[in-house]
């Protein structure tokens, strides 16, 4: 989590410091000279391999655990420094429930849980080079998780601590990086901050993904 914020922060700061009226004419003198197709595009559409780490019980004897799966976003630029982003994923792992928990309910020990995420929100490029982006989102929407395919039927995962299964409020904040291979296609790093609010309670997760992106269309400036 320490190392989210981390990022999160650092990329904040490069934001605030580009956005000062000397630097800011400094970035613009600068971005004049070189070449801007790789941001004239309409739509970014992206894929990946998504990482995200959560804790899926509200007490201290179940530990957080890996979930890894699959995101796709797709963000419309208005402008080449700002636009609208949708944004879905998915992740699944297996949770380690402690034997004292059980009490000899009939289930595992180890049982599969899966989170579903659908997100929408204001994305911003703020550091634009031929080949290189930085950039951060505000992302807010739905989250679903799925904790209870591995229990009998009847038993409900509240019984051993852990969440029951639930709609509930989901957000990712955080920022992203694209290394541009030509004007159309980037690599993309994204590193998030994904609260969500199963139970009653906020769970601090920290996400993360590595995909491609392919940008199309042509944007009017």
């Amino acid at each position: 989590m320490k190392s989210v914020f981390s990022r999160f922060l650092a990329l904040a700061f490069c934001g605030a410091l580009l956005g000062s009226p000397a630097l800011h004419a400094q970035v613009t003198a600068t971005a004049s000279k070189g070449p801007s197709s790789e941001y004239s595009q309409l739509i970014d559409l992206s894929g990946g391999a998504f990482y995200a780490h959560f804790n899926p019980s509200p007490g201290l004897q179940v530990h957080a655990i890996n979930l890894l799966g699959g995101e796709g976003s797709a963000t419309v630029w208005l402008r080449p420094v700002w636009g609208v982003e949708a944004n879905v994923r998915e992740a699944s792992g297996t949770m380690l429930i402690p034997p004292s928990l059980v009490n000899g309910v009939q289930i595992p020990t180890s049982a599969p849980m899966s989170e579903y995420l659908v997100l929408f929100g204001p994305s911003f490029r703020f550091y634009r080079r031929p080949k290189v982006t930085l950039g951060m989102h505000y992302l807010l929407g739905a989250a679903y998780g799925s904790f209870s395919s591995g229990f009998p039927k009847g038993v409900q995962p509240q019984n051993v601590g852990i969440y029951n299964d639930k709609l509930t409020m989901g957000l990712a904040i955080g920022g992203f990086a694209d290394y541009n291979l030509n004007p159309r296609w980037s690599v993309r790093f994204v590193a998030d901050w994904q609260p969500t609010h199963y139970g009653f309670n906020w769970q601090n997760e920290s996400a993360d993904s590595v995909g491609i992106v392919y940008k199309w269309g042509s944007l009017r400036r």
